[in-house]
């Protein structure tokens, strides 16, 4: 299992790593998880902080993760899958290639969290979310970015 389902944890189990709200960027730097996958960083200059890496590999699956730090502290996290035939670029970028990206979005979480969605909805965007105690863990195809994505959000709360 990936998220654990009671807390809201993220195991990164061929790194050792254990990524969970309020997490300081310190311990993070100090992970292999880090050391191997940092890629970069951008400053949103309001106090938010994403960090970047490259993929690693999740039951068969190819995973980006994108950590967002308020401070020092992890505050929420987002993720995609990846697969060699996404379209690369703008001119081979269509609609329902990314709606696929979507799909395995949604077949990937529900794999990793062993149930299916608490909600799905159509509008105003393709969207399922899985709502636990301590947060959600959600995916949307989101038409104004022209991108699918998903994440994990903490109650505020969680500590």
């Amino acid at each position: 299992m990936l998220v654990n389902n009671e807390n809201g944890t993220l195991e990164l189990k061929n790194f050792g790593t254990h990524l969970y709200k309020g997490m300081l960027l310190d311990q993070l730097k100090q992970t292999d998880f880090y050391k191997e996958k940092y890629h970069n960083r951008w400053d949103v200059k309001t106090g938010y902080f994403w960090y970047y890496f490259k993929e690693v590999e999740i039951e068969g699956h190819e995973l980006s993760l994108n950590l967002c730090f308020w401070g020092d502290r992890l505050h929420s996290i987002h993720m995609n899958t990846w697969k060699s035939t996404d379209a690369k670029d703008w001119n081979e970028w269509t609609e329902e290639r990314e709606m696929q990206v979507f799909y395995r979005n949604n077949k990937f979480l529900t794999l990793i969290l062993g149930m299916p969605p608490t909600r799905k909805k159509k509008t105003p965007y393709p969207s399922c979310t899985f709502t636990f105690s301590w947060g959600k863990v959600w995916s949307v195809y989101d038409p104004r970015s022209a991108s699918s994505f998903m994440g994990i959000s903490y109650d505020k709360k969680t500590s």
